[in-house]
């Protein structure tokens, strides 16, 4: 297999392993210049032109690098009897990149009600990036941790496949993915804005300081301890967003599904005894003892009276007529209810329900 179907990645994993018998900090100083110029020559190569064409080969070219610093050839290794271990400080550092990564995406949705769950991913983010920040841009060892190789090999799949073609379309919307997220991130800011200023402060600084970190994260792999929690934190955001829409559609629905009570506004109200006969002069109160008044209140006839002339709970109301200049109540005149077996109507007893004559008022209550 050729360096090209192997990519930029192979050509310079196999350069790290030519060098491998120098010190750690001196391979991270050589690949660290080497890497970008390995990376601009394989856009400049032709269709049909490999990487081992231009430089040779992996080993050919770092043993050129090995000559021009003016360091040995190259010695083999001796077997060492020493367990190696297994929790080193590039290990720690992608273990707690991945999660400080994960735990941002389940606690995500919970940072628009706390923003203080993101200060345990944030620590552990910053511990981790300070346990290889002086190992340089490209963060050689961490690439060449057993676990990266793992993850290469599963996201290089098979050319012309379905799978490869979608992954291949979705690496192109990266860019569109920057802008997508740090809309996301505003969004949370803003929903943070009236009830949490340093929650809304701390997220409108990650949507800003994301737009730039995309694009940086390419050419530095530090940025990397920024670049992926906020995408996560953009994503957990998004869900809470959706969870809420439906919750809110969902009431709303189920509002809608049940009819509306009918207000009804009565402007006056009869009472009747059991055996049929009218009350007059009742007043009405509700459970809290609140008078139960009907929307019309009866003033002096001049109008000039402050308080009503009969009080707003008091029924039945009287009609008020006017002749002549005089004030009039004429009581109300209304039918009895229909008579039942226990009601007999007021027609019965021989009490009509509009037999009384009109009654002169002063007009002053």
């Amino acid at each position: 297999m050729n360096t090209q179907a192997l990519g930029v990645e192979y050509y310079l994993a196999g350069m790290r392993a030519a060098l491998d018998d120098l010190p750690a900090n001196e391979v991270a100083e050589i690949m660290e210049d080497v890497e970008a110029h390995v990376a601009e020559l394989s856009t400049e190569l032709g269709e049909n032109e490999t990487l081992e064409q231009r430089l040779g080969t992996p080993e050919q070219y770092a043993q050129e690098l090995r000559q021009a610093a003016g360091y040995p050839p190259r010695t083999e290794r001796l077997p060492v009897t020493t367990k190696k271990k297994l929790l080193t400080r590039p290990r720690a550092a992608a273990w707690g990149l991945g999660g400080a990564t994960a735990l941002t995406l389940l606690l995500g949705p919970a940072a628009l009600s706390e923003p203080a769950v993101l200060l345990v991913p944030a620590v552990i983010l910053v511990l981790s990036l300070a346990l290889v920040h002086d190992r340089g841009a490209a963060q050689a060892e961490i690439m060449d941790l057993p676990e990266t190789h793992r993850i290469k090999k599963w996201l290089t799949l098979e050319e012309g496949t379905p799978a490869e073609r979608a992954l291949t379309y979705l690496k192109s919307l990266q860019t569109a993915w920057w802008l997508v997220r740090a809309g996301l991130l505003g969004l949370g800011a803003v929903l943070l804005a009236g009830r949490d200023i340093l929650g809304f402060l701390c997220v409108a600084a990650i949507a800003v300081v994301s737009v730039f970190a995309g694009p940086r994260a390419k050419i530095d792999r530090r940025w990397l301890w920024f670049s992926l929690p906020a995408s996560a934190l953009a994503v957990g955001l998004l869900v809470q967003v959706i969870d809420v829409t439906a919750d809110q559609l969902a009431y709303n629905t189920s509002r809608s599904s049940y009819p509306q009570p009918i207000v009804q506004n009565h402007e006056n109200i009869y009472a009747y005894d059991e055996n049929g006969k009218l009350l007059t002069n009742v007043l009405l109160y509700d459970q809290d003892g609140n008078p139960i008044n009907a929307p019309r209140q009866y003033y002096g006839c001049g109008g000039s009276d402050p308080e009503p002339m009969i009080p707003a709970n008091r029924y039945p109301r009287p009609k008020i007529d006017y002749e002549n200049g005089a004030c009039y109540t004429v009581a109300p005149s209304v039918s009895a209810p229909s008579s039942t077996s226990s009601t007999p109507s007021p027609s019965s007893s021989g009490e009509p329900s509009s037999s009384v004559p009109p009654t002169s008022v002063s007009p002053s209550k």
